[in-house]
This record gives C-alpha cells, structure tokens and sequence, in this order.
C-alpha cells in the first residue's frame, strides 16, 4: 500500500530517538538530559484550573480560541508590548501547531524557511507537514551563535524564500539575540519582503537580560509573528495550550480558517492557561532564580570534563556542547544500550540528545550533544559526572 513521500520524508526526533532503546534497558536509572520536560512543580493556580467543572458536556470551543483566552494572552503580551488585543492572538494547541499554522499560512509546497542553524529539531517535521523546506543559516558555538551578517544571509534568499524562523532564548543553544540583532535582522527581512517568525517560547527564562519580543520592533508590525507556549514558562507541557500572535489582522483571519479546518482547542485548557497567564509578576522572577541556578551548576560541572567546549546559556535551559568523541549518534546510542555505572551501588547513565538532528544536514553536529537542565543541580552534576566518565570509557574501547 502507498505511503506518501511526506510521511516517508518526516524526520526522526533527535530528543526521542532514544526512548524506545532507554524502555528496554531494564534496572538501569538513566539521568535524562535529552528532553526539555523540567520537573518544576507546576503552579498550583494551573492545575487548579484545570481540575474545575466546565458543566454537564465538554462542548467544542472557538477555532481560534475562547475569548477569554484571547484576552488574557493579549494582556500578558501587552506588558512588554503595548497595545495588543484579542483579535491579535490566536490559541492553538501547543506552540508546535502554532508553529505548523505559520509555516502552512506563509508557505506554497517548495517554499523555504531560513532557520538559524543549530535549530529545534522538530522544525524540520513541521516545514515536510507544510510542504516547505528548511535553509539552514550558518552559526558556529565559537561565535556565541550570532546571526551572521546580512551579506550571508543575502547569499540564502531565493525566490522560493518566504520566512525567517528564529528562537530567542534558543533551543538547543541559549542563545539570546540582543535589541540590536533583532533590529537588524528585521529591517533585512523587510528589505527581502520575507515574514519574521520569532518562537519566544522560552523569553520568560533570561539570566542577564531580557530578551526584546518582536512583537516590538517598530517599524515591522505587518510581517512580525510571535509564537509563545504555556509549556515551558509554566512547567505546563502536558497543557498543549500555545499562542500565535501578530498586528497583521488580515493574516490572523487566516489562522482562523486554519483553526476551523481543525475545529477548537480544547477549553478546560485553555481555562487552566488564563490562570498561568494571570500569575504575578513575582513568578518570573522564581523560575528565572531556578533555572539560573540549574544552568549554572550543569556549566560548572561541564567545564570540569577535559576536551568538552559549550556555550554558557543566556535564556533557556540548554546548551549544545562539544565533545572529544568520533560521532555523538553513535556515543549517545552506547550509552544508553552500553554504558553503566554502579559507582553508587546501582546501575546509572545518561541519556543525551546527539547534535546531528539539530542540523539540516545529518553530517554536520558529529561531535556535539544537547543538554537540558531540567533536574535539580545535584542530579545535574551527577549527569554531566557520569557523562564525563562515558566519555573516558567510549574512547578506551
């Protein structure tokens, strides 16, 4: 029976890959830094919500989202980007449909994203589900992974190209892309009449100073589109509550097709998502404190590991590192399947996500991992210990 080539075409997760080889290894603790699932409590607001009555049929909701929704999305925008409203926001489920909207919304079958590179892996699946195809731009660890210059990018615009897709803070690297950057990068793109879709899913967790939204570049209101999540932030993935917001109402009309194509994200979730909007000011603050606190001790454990270079995180809660081994897909597959210590008197290893699936080109990232510091500092430094002795045993084979 066919298959067709789009589903043949789809990539497999670079942060998932692993799962069904980590199911199988029985008695083994595995200390989990491939995936960006933090085991911060999720406030307690949230959950209430969440276990409230809705009455006696858990009835559709809007395509584009309860209103309700709608205007707390729009307030929580509008503290560091005034004048937002709900016909500016559209509630879709999670940032990854958000993400597919956009790509869907602004691309024909063919068309090109240009995508700072290395990038979130599931960039890649959601470009083959629109029918586009992902133009990596050129960044380097060394470089702090800075946009290069406009003449590089120049030099990737084809007539196909239709956005630039950035994260800020950024996963997988940590990167955070300063005022003057964005600005930059923005008057490019309008030059280039290319739409700007920023993926400020993580702009809550800065550690030295906030991130601009692009939601506030001046100027570039027409071709700016901001995706956000309550995933993160809110230590909420399993809400799959997500945000597209934009000024150009003439492109969220479109998004509300799109959301009638697929009928109403699910309203007890949504529900459960004004309540962590609604949280004060004083919880930003708390998770910036935790996450900090996180990434430092992963930083500091990292540069205790001979031949290891890393980007030391400015938001997020990643950093993609460089190891002294021959290929980070096989290293991270012998870990999992291979390596055990029982220097603590059980079983531990570590899982980690190979740097390869964070690149267009599967050839690139050979010898670089993504970690993520989503567990307390003194499982952190346990993982990065143990990594640091995987290390030592992979390449005495």
């Amino acid at each position: 029976m066919h298959i067709s080539e789009r589903a043949l075409a789809i990539q497999e997760s670079a942060i998932r890959k692993l799962d069904a080889a980590v199911g199988k290894a029985a008695g083994v603790h595995f200390h989990r830094m491939n995936i960006g699932q933090p085991d911060v409590p999720t406030p307690r607001p949230i959950l209430d919500a969440l276990a409230a009555e809705d009455g006696p049929v858990l009835a559709y909701g809007p395509a584009s989202g309860l209103p309700e929704c709608r205007d707390a999305a729009a307030a929580f925008h509008s503290r560091t980007s005034a004048g937002l409203t709900r016909e500016h926001v559209v509630v879709t489920q999670g940032g990854s449909e958000a993400l597919l909207f956009a790509m869907v919304a602004l691309c024909d079958p063919g068309d090109e994203i240009l995508v700072p590179e290395p990038y979130y892996t599931n960039y890649n699946g959601f470009a083959t589900f629109a029918g586009a195809k992902v133009v990596p731009v050129p960044t380097s660890l060394d470089q702090g992974f800075a946009i290069p210059g406009d003449d590089v990018l120049d030099a990737l615009v084809t007539p196909r190209t239709r956005i630039f897709l950035f994260a800020n803070p950024g996963n997988p690297t940590g990167a955070v892309y300063g005022a003057e950057q964005l600005r930059r990068v923005a008057a490019w793109a309008r030059r280039r009449g290319i739409w700007l879709v920023a993926d400020e899913v993580y702009r809550a967790i800065w550690f030295d100073a906030p991130p601009l939204s692009a939601l506030n570049l001046e100027g570039h209101e027409d071709h700016v589109i901001v995706v956000d999540s309550t995933s993160k932030t809110f230590s909420a993935c399993g809400l799959r509550v997500g945000f597209l917001v934009s000024r150009n109402l003439q492109l969220m009309e479109r998004f509300e097709r799109l959301g009638q194509a697929r009928l109403g994200p699910q309203p007890r979730g949504q529900r459960a998502a004004i309540a962590a909007l609604q949280l004060p000011e004083a919880y930003y603050a708390e998770v910036r404190h935790v996450y900090k606190s996180r990434v430092d001790a992963m930083m500091d454990a990292l540069a205790l590991l001979p031949g290891v270079a890393f980007h030391r995180p400015a938001g997020a809660f990643y950093t993609m590192a460089r190891l002294p081994v021959d290929d980070t897909e096989r290293f991270a597959r012998w870990l999992v399947e291979e390596f055990r210590d029982t220097s603590s008197g059980r079983a531990e290893s570590v899982v980690v996500a190979p740097g390869p699936g964070f690149y267009a080109d599967p050839r690139k990232g050979r010898d670089e991992i993504r970690l993520a510091a989503v567990r307390e500092e003194s499982q952190l430094r346990r993982a990065v210990e143990l990594l640091g002795r995987g290390i030592t045993a992979y390449n005495a084979q």
